[in-house]
């Protein structure tokens, strides 16, 4: 292959491969996203093999484009590569987005007390409402 096809070809795997990262990064998501169903089964949608499909892509494209390279070995190489290190950005991207959301909860848990139905563990300030406050702030009959 000549200079510009191996220019060519770094560049778009180091493309995927920020695309990868930043696709399993999913800034701005929660985990409420990926939640299937009611809150009380737990159950996820958020597959993991979505960290292989961007370098699955490329690794097709690459066997599209056989042609261009000089071996078979020289193809499976530059796939296997490819295919790992965008495979990776995605992993790591994925394990970040966790990272965030286990600090978010634990910062969450911290900022905000817990509190249960049953009132053994009650939030440290009460709000009481006083119903006749509300009726003398609007007087329906003058409508």
């Amino acid at each position: 292959m000549d200079v510009l096809t191996w220019v060519i070809l770094v560049t778009v795997v180091l493309l995927a491969t920020a695309f990868n990262y930043y696709l399993n990064l999913a800034p701005g998501s929660d985990p409420e996203d990926f939640q299937v169903g009611p809150p009380q089964l737990g159950i996820t949608c958020d597959c993991s093999l979505n960290v292989v499909i961007i370098g699955g892509i490329l690794v097709l494209a690459l066997s599209a484009a056989s042609g261009l390279f000089n071996s078979r070995v020289e193809l499976y190489l530059v796939g296997i590569v490819s295919f790992s290190l965008i495979t990776l950005a995605g992993y790591i991207g994925r394990k970040r987005r966790y990272r965030e959301w286990r600090e978010l909860h634990k910062a969450i848990e911290r900022s905000v007390p817990r509190s249960s139905i049953y009132g053994l563990d009650r939030a440290p300030i009460d709000i009481l409402f006083d119903e006749d406050d509300d009726e003398d702030e609007f007087d329906f009959d003058e409508f």
